[in-house]
């Protein structure tokens, strides 16, 4: 086949001579605030831009006490016309204020699945060695540790989905028709949920058993790409956990079939994954990366840690950036990140 009927090829060969506007290509730490925040301001823009900030107001409209910890589910307002939900886990015996962990679930049935909840809105049975899925209940992880955890329902997981396709059970997102509708408006499906979980972290701030200069969060898979994504933009991110995501847009979202989520209009044009991961640097970050991930490739995920450890090292920070590179597939590890995390936080 002549390669040029190939619809692709015109594209692939682009990406190869393409040079990044923001790639993180700095010789001194100097220049490093001037290009993180060109770069910031116009990731914003590609994301969408952000909308006006409203008033929170929070209504805690549940609240039962577990072995060790108390789970709140909380309504609050992120944007006009949007109300959002989340999953709070405290800790008991909480003495002073503590930090606390955004945890930011990927794809499935919703927040119920890092918070110990089965598909039907019952508790699990007592902890089992290994929670069966891929997000391994780690909000509870998160919690054991002394941590206060707010897990955000991702727009367009669990109760934040269309009717049409809680209908369709569980599992089924809202993402496809909210990322396209989106786009034709100017905005991103992304940029609405990092929008969301900046949000998050105000309604943290007004928390009383929350020290709001300890702030982190943790994300697999889709969850991940928001973890990425408000570290990135959102200095009051003090450490965050990558699982499951960072790789490359060519090894993986352009090569592999992936939900319309995961889609910014033009940003390679701007950056890789591994530039906006560089806007983490210096705070601390570990990226959790399974060697058989069918979705992000290891290879791929291998090249852009290695590209982002050039910004923490330009910064003389080599180690905040951490890996756990496991063996195993799309799922969270928690072998390291979950003590990493509560370190990173207690500092």
């Amino acid at each position: 086949m002549i390669d040029e009927l190939r619809p692709l090829y015109s594209l692939e060969k682009a990406y190869e001579v393409l040079t990044p506007v923001y790639r993180f290509d700095l010789n001194s730490s100097e220049e490093f605030g001037r290009w993180k925040s060109g770069f910031r301001a116009k990731l914003i823009e590609l994301l969408g831009g952000f909308p006006e900030k409203v008033e929170l107001k929070p209504e805690v409209v549940q609240r039962v006490h577990l072995k060790g910890y108390t789970r709140e589910k909380v309504l609050y307002r992120t944007a006009p016309y949007v109300v959002a939900s989340a999953y709070m886990l405290v800790p008991d015996d909480i003495k002073g204020r503590v930090p606390a962990v955004l945890a930011l679930c990927g794809h499935g049935y919703g927040n119920k699945d890092i918070v110990g909840i089965n598909e039907d809105g019952t508790d699990r049975d007592s902890p089992r060695p290994l929670p069966q899925g891929y997000h391994r209940d780690f909000a509870l992880e998160l919690v054991k540790r002394g941590m206060v955890v707010m897990a955000p329902e991702i727009m367009g997981f669990g109760e934040r989905r269309e009717v049409e396709d809680e209908e369709k059970g569980p599992y089924a997102s809202s993402c496809r028709r909210a990322s396209f509708y989106a786009m034709m408006l100017g905005k991103t499906l992304i940029g609405m949920r990092v929008w969301d979980a900046i949000r998050a972290v105000d309604y943290l701030e007004q928390r009383d058993e929350v020290d709001s200069s300890r702030i982190g969060c943790m994300g697999i898979s889709g969850g991940g790409m928001v973890s990425l994504f408000t570290a990135a933009l959102e200095d009051r991110i003090k450490a965050a956990v990558v699982s499951g995501y960072l790789c490359t847009f060519k090894g993986s979202i352009l090569s592999v079939r992936h939900c319309e989520d995961n889609y910014i209009p033009g940003i390679l044009k701007y950056g890789e994954m591994y530039d906006i991961a560089c806007l983490v640097a210096p705070r601390p970050m570990l990226i959790e990366s399974g060697t058989d991930d069918p979705i992000f490739p290891v290879d791929a995920a291998d090249y852009a840690y290695d590209k982002v450890k050039k910004a923490y090292d330009l910064l003389g920070v080599p180690y905040n950036l951490v890996r756990d590179r496991f063996k195993g597939g799309h799922h969270i590890s928690g072998r390291i990140s979950y003590d990493w995390l509560h370190s990173a936080l207690s500092k």
